[in-house]
């Protein structure tokens, strides 16, 4: 799906699909970690029950307040130790699909939020 967002942000979702993310005209076909500060291709996870807070170190370092992750693993969770880690430091998680969470990420980065998204593609 391409989006269409007006935004002078840097480094905004311009289209995706359940295997590839378009980022500043880029395509990427591996999983990805984008934020407002950073792109970083082929995040090294396979599976969103993997998300524990090594894994999450490199969408850390952005100081985010919100982390999305998206995914196409219906019915699958992170690890309750995941989200009471992040919790404690005040950092919100949310896992959607991987358009509902390129939709999210480029409507909050529109908002000046500190937001970064792990992709799992």
């Amino acid at each position: 799906m391409h989006i269409n967002l007006e935004t002078a942000d840097k480094h905004s979702i311009q289209s995706y699909s359940d295997n590839e993310i378009k980022v500043d005209s880029i395509v990427y076909q591996t999983n990805i970690i984008v934020s407002s500060h950073g792109i970083i291709p082929n995040w090294n996870i396979d599976s969103i029950l993997e998300l524990n807070e090594e894994s999450l170190v490199p969408l850390l370092q952005y100081n985010p307040n919100i982390v999305l992750i998206g995914h196409n693993q219906q019915g699958q969770f992170p690890p309750l130790s995941t989200l009471t880690a992040l919790s404690k430091k005040r950092i919100a998680l949310e896992c959607m699909s991987i358009g509902a969470a390129c939709r999210t990420f480029n409507i909050l980065l529109s908002e000046l939020r500190e937001v970064v998204i792990g992709l799992i593609l």
